[in-house]
């Protein structure tokens, strides 16, 4: 049987790149987030808020912050 297993790898799919949502509540962090890992965007940030009250603020809110700065915002329609 000649089966070919590097046709159904995870290389081959397009991987689309992380970008920060124009419409987010804050920065757009979360829902870009969301929509890279396709989640939900309340599970992502209700998660985000339990780790950020568990680890005491510091380590998430500086990761956030970092984030809103290097990731680029999405294409606009527009543009």
């Amino acid at each position: 049987m000649n089966y070919d297993y590097h046709k159904y790898s995870y290389r081959t799919q397009k991987r689309r790149k992380l970008r920060r949502s124009r419409d987010g509540v804050i920065w757009g962090v979360c829902k870009g987030l969301a929509d890279w890992i396709e989640a939900p965007v309340g599970f992502v940030r209700i998660t985000y808020l339990v780790l950020l009250i568990a680890t005491g603020f510091f380590p998430l809110g500086l990761a956030y912050i970092l984030a809103a700065i290097f990731i680029p915002l999405e294409d606009s329609l527009w543009d």
